[in-house]
């Protein structure tokens, strides 16, 4: 199946590069919050010959835009692909504030500066750091680190860590999925960097992470913060816990963090329990009858990443998963977002952050590792006496290390 999956990777990366890339961005319309996804985005879907004015710029898009590209770089060895990632990590750069954040693009939330942005970007500007050994890119995740840890911060209970969503709101509810996308841009920078110091708010996350996660192994979406707020453990479970538990294995697979594998292993056990027959993810642990697409596509890559690091033996659940995913393609290359929403409805637009999701997420298939650093796990395998486990670098280097204060 996987020359079926890089088939319809490269014809998604077509499709978005005839209708969404201008220069170095991908733009286009996005599912948003608040009434544009509960109802607008159906209306706009239903009356497709108005002109709406709802193209933005997500970081996240460009982040997997960029792991994409360089994973067909990797695969098809075309220098084509190299330049387009190179390109959307320069627009990122381009459009980073000096003091290192990105603003919002969603309007209902203009002016904020949200994590998963940042971090998002960070991770995209890092793999295109790794590939070019370009050092302004580098310099970029570098200055947004900077601004995590000074403006964004964590919201600490004991030993535990929960980063915040936005800069400038400190006492937010606590978002355990902000927390895993933290843990897989800090391995990374600490990985490329050959520094362990930036791992040093993991062992504390790792700590709320552990304490949230329910028996079921499901990581509830949002707990109360330290000034109030509400539980709310149930909301598009699946994919946020398959994005999660995607985030521990880059995480243990680049640091070898032992503390991180319990909770894998619990989360692949609770994602199991979301795959429909037909291989769609369930859409929320209430809501059995939405499917969306870019759900299936990284409950896939949560099983398939799974197998690759040698966690067990996941390759009929990702199967299933990408079966559906491949089934869902139309004829331009495309994907539809959802069907069976509200039972009734479905979202039929062409959004460009979760197209250049489901591209990467494909990709994953066609190759046994991403790049990660070699040197350091070379590094590793002298410094800890042949230890070959993954991240053995860090982890030998972090041995008596605790890293960045907060």
């Amino acid at each position: 199946m996987s020359d079926q999956r890089e088939s319809a990777a490269m014809r998604v990366h077509r499709y978005l590069v005839a209708n969404h890339l201008q220069g170095g961005a991908l733009i286009g319309p996005d599912p948003g919050v608040r009434f544009n996804y509960r109802i607008g985005r159906f209306i706009k879907g239903y009356l497709p010959a108005l002109q709406w004015r709802d193209d933005l710029y997500y970081l996240q898009g460009q982040g997997y835009w960029v792991l994409g590209n360089l994973a067909l770089a990797r695969q098809a060895g075309r220098a084509e692909y190299e330049d387009l990632a190179i390109a959307a990590a320069a627009e990122m750069l381009a459009r980073q504030r000096p003091d290192g954040a990105w603003v919002y693009p969603n309007p209902e939330w203009h002016g904020r500066v949200a994590n998963a942005e940042g971090s998002w970007a960070a991770i995209g500007l890092l793999a295109a750091y790794r590939r070019t050994g370009q050092t302004r890119f580098l310099e970029g995740a570098l200055r947004w680190h900077h601004f995590l840890i000074e403006c964004v911060g964590f919201q600490r209970t004991g030993e535990q860590l929960a980063v915040n969503y936005f800069a400038g709101w400190p006492d937010d509810e606590r978002v355990p999925n902000n927390s895993g996308f933290v843990l897989h841009m800090l391995a990374d920078l600490a990985d490329a960097t050959g520094d362990p110091g930036y791992l040093g708010p993991c062992r504390g996350m790792l700590a709320f992470m552990e304490a949230v996660q329910m028996p079921s192994g499901e990581f509830p979406y949002a707990l109360a913060g330290t000034g109030g707020g509400a539980d709310r453990p149930h909301y598009q479970c699946f994919q946020y816990n398959a994005f999660q538990c995607f985030d521990l294995m880059r995480y243990w697979e680049l640091t070898g963090e032992e503390a991180a594998l319990p909770l894998i292993k619990q989360g692949l056990r609770f994602l199991k329990t979301g795959q429909a027959a037909d291989g769609h993810a369930r859409y929320d642990c209430t809501d059995e009858h939405r499917a969306v697409t870019y759900h299936a596509a990284v409950l896939g890559a949560a099983f398939l990443k799974a197998g690759q690091i040698g966690l067990g033996d996941y390759s009929q659940e990702a199967d299933r998963a990408y079966r559906y995913v491949l089934g869902q393609q139309r004829e331009d290359g495309s994907f539809p977002h959802s069907q069976g929403d509200y039972r009734l409805l479905g979202d039929r637009r062409s959004y460009p952050r979760y197209l250049a999701m489901i591209l990467y997420h494909l990709m994953l298939s066609t190759a046994a590792r991403e790049d990660s650093g070699g040197a350091t796990a070379q590094r590793a395998g002298e410094a800890a006496g042949g230890d070959t486990r993954p991240g053995a670098a860090v982890a030998a280097a972090q041995d008596g290390r605790e890293g960045t204060e907060l």
